[in-house]
This record gives C-alpha cells, sequence and structure tokens, in this order.
C-alpha cells in the first residue's frame, strides 16, 4: 500500500511537468472500466450508515484508487474496527461517525475532523503541553491494544489535534507497513505488532521534546510581580 501510494505520488510530480489545457477531449481518452465490487464494498445494516450530508464538522474519508484491486476488503476491515472502537470509544481515538452509502455502497467513512495534525502544531509558536499530549497518545495506544488492535502507522501526521490540543489518532488497521523514518530500523513492517506502535511512540516521544517549548506557569510570577507592586 505504501509502495503504490509513492508510485502515485511521484506519478503526480510527472503529470505536473506537462502543459495544462483548459479542455479535455473525452472522446479521443482511453477509459478504463472499474469493478464496483472491488472499490466500494456493500453495506450492511449492521454498520453504522452517516447522515447525508455528513453533519458538520466531519471529514468523509474516501477510496484511494491507485489501489483499489484490494480495497473493499481493507475498507470492510477498517470499518469493522472502527465499529469496535463505536462500542468501546476512547476520547483520543478519532471519532467514527458511519459509512457513507450511495446506491446500496459503501463509498466513505466518516470521521470527526480535527484543526490540524500534530506536525502542522508543531510549526506554531503559541505554547504547547507536550506532556499532556503525550501523556494522550500513550493512553490511545493503550486502548487499541487492549482492543487487540495495532495502529502500525503512527507518526505526527496521523495524530489530529482539536481547538485544545487533545489529540486523537486516526489509522487504517490492516492498510500500512508503517512510515520508514517512525519504523522499527526504518524498513516495512511485515507483520502488525503492538511493539511496532510502542517504538514509533517513542520516536514521538523525542519528537516532541526536541519540537515544543514546554508550557510555563506563569502564575507565581504574576502574583509575585503584583505583590511588588502594591509593596
Amino acid at each position: 500500500m505504501e509502495r503504490l501510494e509513492l508510485e502515485f505520488g511521484f506519478t503526480k510530480i510527472i503529470i505536473h511537468r506537462f502543459r495544462k489545457s483548459s479542455e479535455i477531449d473525452l472522446d479521443n481518452l482511453g477509459k478504463i472500466p472499474i469493478d464496483t465490487d472491488t472499490v466500494w464494498p456493500r453495506y450492511s445494516a449492521r454498520f453504522l450508515r452517516a447522515p447525508s450530508p455528513a453533519s458538520k464538522g466531519s471529514y468523509v474519508k474516501k477510496t484511494n484508487l491507485g489501489s483499489y484491486e484490494e480495497f473493499s476488503d481493507l475498507v470492510l476491515h477498517e470499518i469493522e474496527a472502527y465499529e469496535l472502537l463505536r462500542r468501546h470509544p476512547h476520547p483520543n481515538i478519532v471519532e467514527y461517525r458511519g459509512c457513507v452509502v450511495s446506491d446500496g455502497r459503501i463509498t466513505g467513512i466518516c470521521l470527526a475532523k480535527y484543526k490540524m495534525t500534530l506536525n502542522d502544531r508543531m510549526k506554531v509558536s503559541t505554547p504547547f503541553d507536550k506532556d499532556r499530549c503525550l501523556e494522550c497518545i500513550e493512553r490511545g495506544i493503550r486502548h487499541l491494544h487492549s482492543l487487540g488492535i495495532v495502529h502500525n502507522d503512527l507518526k505526527p501526521a496521523n495524530i489530529m489535534l482539536d481547538e485544545l490540543d487533545r489529540p486523537g489518532q486516526k489509522f487504517a488497521p490492516g492498510m500500512k507497513t508503517g512510515a520508514l523514518e517512525w519504523s522499527i530500523d526504518c524498513s516495512p513492517y511485515e507483520y502488525a505488532l503492538c511493539e511496532n506502535d510502542m517504538f514509533a511512540s517513542s520516536k514521538l516521544r523525542e519528537f516532541i521534546s526536541r519540537e515544543a517549548p514546554r508550557r510555563v506557569n506563569i502564575r507565581p510570577l504574576l502574583r509575585s510581580l503584583c505583590e511588588l507592586v502594591h509593596q
């Protein structure tokens, strides 16, 4: 899956080098039919159905057509994991809001929308409580493991933060082999193991400790200044 995403991204870079046209002759384009059975799995009533249109503050995760041959089963696997989390929710795992359904098929997964990723947050100069953030991330990972779920792709781009800097982890169980720079030995994982998440969690701790300024409690200092002013 990671290899396909890299190839697709490189293809986009190549395409950007060509001259753009405002008109496309559809009649002269080669058309390749897509088997909808392998792209969009059939909806089952046992899954939560998302409202249509999606509710405010939602994000719809759609199919990656770059790897559609194997996507249907993977989507169902991901939904099963989110359904399990719906029965056993955790504040530090992204909120699942149901399946997006069209013509009886699942075309997307509706999730809560967050303000920014941890990567983006590191670029903001406002104070950031890194210890609290790390604690919440690790609590979320422990919760996943208690349910028999392995994240296997833990990295700053997959840690979402809301307006109060509360983290929520997004994931795709069974679909990722680990980001190379966040994996053991910097190589893809062959298996989804809890130790993969624990290693990535330690890397996140290093990343946040290195990048984020520690939030300082200035109340005692302000209190002392006020006392000096009133003396």
